[in-house]
């Protein structure tokens, strides 16, 4: 039987959908195998590809084939897959080989879980079941810009009208925006200062250009861009909720929605400093084979601190400020996905826990990646370790370290004490 162009695209669609459906069943040890594979992959040239700073469109086309994109499904009933935990871990896997394309993984799984956090009273809307199983790759970001982020002239506004809404302004760069199938943006009513719209955009409409950003000093692999907006039309269905300018004004899970950003972001960090560690070990163990055995291998009577004692010590202080930082992150991690789990149950107190929790893990994570980064281009005589530590500084440069640790602080003397009575 021969079949129209028509009839084969929908056959090859139910395909698709057949083994998304299959990918989104599969157990979290599976979920980690194919994130171990593709991050082999992408380790062969990572250095390569960061040296060429070309849009990752190939590297996408992977992440899509291995059916990652659609592997972290919303905690609704029936729904299987990853939870927010083993996406964490997936990410800071795939980091270690390529932080730039674990990044773009790592906005995505945040802005696909963004309508439970922004919208918990309509679970089923079209937002989840379109974000979790269509293959897109979403980028942007939820929250509100910082008021030095721009001049107020070209801020991106949102005006309804009969048929939906409309957006003019620029965007602030965004990590993907050349290479995402879907944006998402923050944009302020017009006629208001503080109320601020979910949209999501589809960069490739009318009235939507992407300005690329180029000579990055790391992250050189996101495919990142500004967005140009004028009168780019937005549906009814494009809107995914409202965010206040002002975080006393936020619901508590809504809350959440920038703190699962900036937790996925010190996991990307974490990922980079494993990275670097792993690189400069094998970087360490190549130079030992090239050279005479190293002593313990040929007298098993002589530990292996007769090899450097210097060089091993500078190496364990840096595995256990890795082991450290790990377990901060994870802490945090499971904190806010506990919080996640409340949904609209969850209080402010609770809140401000799961605030600075996360605090805490990316200042553990920055503080760690930043050392760690940096001291194993003195210990290793290997090229391209660079890439890490102007990695680490791009995703870490915007957080004032200083400011979280007040943050920390205000948070240890002056919050309610935990009850612990309560399980927090």
């Amino acid at each position: 039987m021969i079949l129209h162009e028509e009839e084969r695209e929908d056959e090859r669609k139910r395909e698709r959908e057949v083994d998304r459906a299959k990918h989104r069943a599969a157990p979290p040890h599976l979920w980690e195998q194919v994130a171990g594979e593709l991050a082999d992959h992408l380790a062969v040239d990572a250095a390569e590809r960061d040296r060429a700073g070309a849009p990752p469109l190939d590297e996408v086309a992977h992440i899509r084939e291995s059916g990652l994109l659609d592997a972290l499904v919303p905690p609704a009933p029936g729904g299987s897959g990853l939870a927010w935990p083993d996406a964490c871990r997936i990410v800071r896997r795939m980091a270690a080989a390529d932080s730039s394309l674990a990044e773009l993984l790592g906005r995505h799984y945040v802005l696909a879980w963004s309508g439970r956090l922004l919208a918990p009273a309509d679970p089923s809307a079209w937002w989840e079941t379109h974000a979790a199983g269509t293959g897109l790759l979403l980028a942007g970001r939820i929250e509100p810009e910082a008021r030095g982020d721009r001049s107020s002239e070209d801020a991106l506004t949102i005006t309804a009208d009969d048929h939906g809404h409309h957006l003019s302004g620029r965007s602030v760069p965004v990590p993907g925006a050349r290479v995402a199938d879907r944006v998402l943006l923050s944009a302020r009513r017009a006629g208001t200062r503080e109320s601020h719209v979910v949209v999501l955009i589809d960069p490739s409409s009318t009235g939507v250009t992407t300005e690329p950003l180029d000579d990055l000093f790391g992250q050189r692999l996101t495919g990142a861009g500004t967005l140009h907006l004028t009168q780019a039309h937005a549906g009814e269905d494009d809107t995914l909720g409202t965010v206040a300018g002002d975080e006393d004004l936020v619901a508590p899970l809504a809350a959440l929605a920038p703190l699962a950003l900036r937790m996925m972001t010190a996991h990307v960090v974490l990922g980079i400093a494993e990275g670097a560690l792993d690189e400069a070990r094998d970087a360490i163990l190549a130079t030992f084979h090239t050279r005479s055995p190293a002593p313990w291998r040929d007298d098993p009577t002589l530990t292996a601190e007769a090899a450097d004692p210097d060089l091993l010590q500078a190496y364990g202080e840096l595995a256990a400020a890795a082991h450290v930082s790990t377990a901060v992150v994870e802490h945090a991690t499971h904190a806010l996905a506990e919080g996640i789990g409340r949904g609209e149950r969850l209080d402010s107190v609770h809140g401000s826990r799961i605030a600075a929790s996360v605090a805490t893990a990316e200042a553990s994570a920055s503080e760690a990646a930043l050392r760690i980064t940096a001291r194993v281009l003195e210990l290793a005589d290997a090229a391209h370790l660079d890439r890490f530590w102007r990695n680490a500084r791009s995703l870490t440069a915007h957080r004032a370290l200083a400011r979280e640790l007040r943050a920390i602080g205000e948070h240890f003397l002056y919050a309610p004490a935990p009850s612990h009575s309560s399980g927090t």
